[in-house]
């Protein structure tokens, strides 16, 4: 009876923390503000508040982000261009707690992805910018003024490390990338970017593609070339398989390289500089192995070809340890 009862208080507690984290039933906010508004955004635990006068442009908004450290910062944003970007020209609130116990808060407008968010002026007016920290959450207050009868804006929220009273660069994690939306200021509604979803679309596809290609069919054309060709009935069948296996894993794996760097050119930011590395190498060993047995053609015989055929089974094995490498050091 006595588990059975702790269960049910386990229970209990659980449905009370999750309710907890739904935007409306948020009410402890500094000097009893009150929002007619709320959002729960849809990543890095974060919620939107706010008020809004579409005749005066005026809008008074809470952000308020749990789950955070006192080494974190955090920061909401208003993008006027646009969300393809996202974090190129947009105009952020920055808060994190300073070594001495108090909250800094500031405005910083974004000009690379390498930023380190240094303090600026906006292109809106802002008022009443502070900052609180407690129970692991961070809650930035403003009062901006935005262009008269504006409806709908581009919001960016986002978090990351503080490094000697610094913040550092956020991660490149898909919550991180797909953290940005567009909130619609007099209904209330937000919708998320779909360029974050099409990005981890894109990564999901290279990652497939590549385990596909480099993973799974280049190591079996392997095994086939090194324990099939030693049974005289599997003569000549052995070599159309392995050629089969080999053409089709740097085609599939070519696909997913391609893939990638058509990601990377989507999140110019956010860097994997050992991923790429040994991606690159990984398809150099491809393309060598491939180009290998087409010259051996030409040279049937003599120390040239022994030296194709040294170089075929090394860059065969080779690109099968690298791909390992590469799992290893891959973002998603």
């Amino acid at each position: 009876m006595l588990r059975l009862a702790l269960v049910f208080s386990l229970l209990f507690t659980l449905c009370l923390s999750s309710s907890a984290q739904n935007c409306s039933t948020y009410t402890s906010f500094s000097n009893n503000l009150s929002f007619s508004s709320c959002n729960d955004l849809p990543y890095l635990n974060s919620f939107l508040y706010w008020n809004y006068n579409s005749s005066s442009g005026c809008l008074e908004i809470a952000y308020r982000h749990t789950g955070v450290t006192t080494t974190n910062w955090v920061a909401w944003a208003i993008n006027p261009n646009d969300l393809q970007t996202a974090m190129i020209g947009a105009q952020a609130l920055v808060a994190f707690q300073l070594s001495n116990g108090s909250m800094r808060a500031y405005t910083s407008q974004i000009s690379s992805y390498t930023t380190n968010l240094p303090e600026g002026n906006l292109q809106y007016s802002v008022s009443d910018l502070k900052a609180t920290y407690a129970n692991g959450e961070i809650v930035i207050y403003a009062t901006l003024s935005l262009p008269i009868n504006t409806t709908n804006i581009n919001q960016v929220w986002q978090d990351g490390q503080v490094s000697n009273g610094s913040p550092e660069p956020h991660s490149g994690a898909n919550s991180n990338i797909n953290s940005k939306g567009t909130l619609k200021l007099l209904s209330g509604k937000s919708a998320a970017s779909s360029g974050g979803s099409s990005i981890a679309r894109n990564r999901n596809i290279h990652g497939v593609l590549c385990a596909i290609g480099w993973g799974i069919l280049m190591p079996f054309g392997i095994i086939i070339a090194r324990y099939m060709k030693v049974f005289k009935s599997a003569d000549p069948a052995w070599f159309y398989l392995h050629v089969t296996c080999q053409t089709s894993a740097y085609i599939i794996g070519l696909a997913g390289w391609a893939v990638g760097l058509n990601v990377g050119s989507q999140t110019p930011g956010v860097q994997y500089t050992g991923h790429k590395t040994i991606g690159i190498l990984l398809f150099i060993l491809g393309t060598l192995q491939s180009c290998l047995p087409m010259a051996m053609v030409f040279c049937p015989y003599g120390v040239l070809r022994a030296i194709f055929v040294f170089l075929g089974i090394s860059s065969l094995r080779s690109s099968s340890l690298v791909f390992h490498c590469c799992r290893q050091n891959s973002p998603v």
